[in-house]
């Protein structure tokens, strides 16, 4: 026997058009930077497109828990503010640490956000992204 709250975890999204098409240009900008023969600029970009995809993913995860009612509204605000602190806290650690080149990331970054803008206006069948 599942309660509301269960049943709505349970039914967590799968993987979405933006997602998979966020991935795929991700590798592709990585490809064509590694090909053209910097490593730098491709290991940056794989780390952005990825961070970012993966955010955006978190933030959808976040967005139907709180529509779903798995949990209070302001639980919701408390894990998105969470979510946010990780991701700069890994971007942080990903350049002081790691030496990501910075123009790589923000090609990453800014491919999946053309997806997000393409898939946006293309609209979908079922309401979701």
């Amino acid at each position: 026997m599942t309660t509301e709250r269960t049943a709505s975890l349970i039914n967590l999204p799968a993987v979405g058009t933006v997602e998979k098409a966020g991935l795929i240009v991700t590798a592709l900008l990585a490809g064509i930077n590694y090909l053209i023969g910097s490593k730098e600029l491709a290991v940056g970009t794989a780390a952005g497109g990825l961070l970012f995809t993966a955010n955006f993913m978190a933030i959808r995860f976040l967005v139907n828990a709180i529509i779903g009612k798995a949990h209070t509204k302001g639980f919701g605000i408390f894990a998105f503010v969470l979510k946010m602190v990780v991701f700069l806290g890994l971007v942080a650690a990903m350049f002081v640490f790691a030496k990501f080149d910075l123009f790589g990331f923000f090609i990453g970054v800014t491919g999946v956000v053309i997806v997000i803008i393409g898939v946006s206006l293309k609209g979908s069948k079922d309401g979701t992204l």
